[in-house]
């Protein structure tokens, strides 16, 4: 299957405390600029639209000194730029496959992201198999001694 290298240098997608803290316009902003980010590059690197399921992994290099984040946190952000720019089909489990974080660091100032796209196979169905419990045996009209139905009052 085909494997696509999106590299983003002087960029890290926002991470999820980015998102979920603070304004609504700083955290709106943050998203479009990820967006941008990615939907620019792709088209400079000439990476093609989805046409399948992808799994998706994250290189992150860090600059000197800079702290990693957790592994996650790097993964809304940069999803959901991913399908606002068509090179996922949908960040569902049908269309996506979750990759690996890694993080890299470097001795100069110089930080940035690879994001690894490859094409994978669809997701195999899973056959589900209707097994209905089984029905009472006692029959609508059997009533109990004594108990009038409804009807008859």
């Amino acid at each position: 299957m085909a494997v696509f290298e999106l590299t983003l240098r002087d960029w890290h997608p926002a991470r999820l405390n980015q998102l979920t803290n603070g304004h609504w316009g700083a955290r709106q902003r943050l998203k479009q600029r990820d967006q941008r980010a990615v939907f620019m590059n792709a088209r400079l690197q000439g990476v093609p639209l989805a046409k399948g399921r992808r799994r998706v992994s994250l290189v992150i290099t860090l600059k000197k000194g800079q702290r990693a984040a957790d592994p996650d946190a790097y993964w809304k952000s940069s999803l959901d730029a991913l399908v606002q720019a068509g090179l996922l089909k949908d960040d569902s489990p049908k269309w996506l496959e979750l990759g690996t974080v890694e993080y890299r660091r470097t001795k100069d100032s110089r930080f940035g992201a690879t994001i690894i796209l490859e094409d994978v196979k669809p997701a195999k169905k899973i056959e589900v198999v209707d097994e209905a419990p089984p029905r009472s045996t006692r029959r609508p009209a059997e009533r109990r001694p004594g108990v009038q139905a409804a009807s008859e009052t």
